[in-house]
């Protein structure tokens, strides 16, 4: 893959030029900053799902096609809940 899926255009500026270290640390900081934007990703969806439909009314069986997935799952994303398992403390140790 030459370049990164379209909602992460910007992240190709890290691999522009010729190879150097600096690359090579610009990239191992993208990626070990990755589990902060995702949670920053979720944190903001949860938002804008969350002001869709008590703003606007707009309800869960509205936005799930639009998102991909079914209204309780919907619904799951509006009170901040997460498929994806959380690490114990325990797992961040190892």
């Amino acid at each position: 893959m030459d370049k990164p899926p379209p909602p992460f255009d910007q992240l190709a500026d890290l691999v522009a030029g010729d190879e150097t270290l600096d690359q090579a640390v610009a990239l191992t900081a993208a990626l070990n900053a990755i589990p902060d934007l995702q949670k920053w990703l979720r944190e903001q969806r949860q938002h804008v799902v969350r002001t869709l439909h008590d703003r606007d009314g707009t309800s869960y069986t509205d936005m799930a096609p639009a998102l991909g997935v079914k209204p309780e799952r919907v619904s799951g994303i509006a009170r901040g809940h997460s498929r994806s398992p959380r690490k114990t403390a325990r797992q961040e140790a190892d």
